[in-house]
């Protein structure tokens, strides 16, 4: 769609202004067998749609084992189990912070993937 492009071409440019063109990496048309190499890497998966009524990702984060830091609204409030299988936060960027900073020092603990 015309609208994801742009997001997509919008997105790459806020990377690159923010100097972070060589730490972000966005990809496009993800084969299965690379979507289950990304999250084996994953260390969490971030999914911030607020208003979708279902929500296919967290689900495929879940069944490979990956917390999912999602936004506190629409389908996965039925899927996510906060403090569970992930983190359920305000739709704010200082909430998906504070959720990924806990992932990350369970990660580096060794206890994320524990719980």
């Amino acid at each position: 769609l015309p609208e994801q492009v742009a997001c997509h071409a919008e997105l790459l440019a806020e990377a690159g202004a923010l100097g972070l063109q060589e730490c972000v990496e966005l990809r496009t048309n993800v084969s299965a067998e690379e979507r289950g190499a990304l999250f084996a890497r994953a260390g969490a998966v971030v999914y911030t749609p607020s208003f979708e009524h279902f929500g296919i990702v967290p689900l495929e984060a879940m069944a490979a084992g990956r917390p999912v830091i999602a936004v506190a609204l629409g389908g996965p409030c039925e899927s996510v189990a906060h403090g569970e299988t992930g983190w359920l936060c305000e739709p704010t960027p200082a909430a998906f912070a504070a959720a990924y900073a806990e992932a990350a020092g369970l990660d580096a603990a060794g206890e994320l993937c524990a719980r």
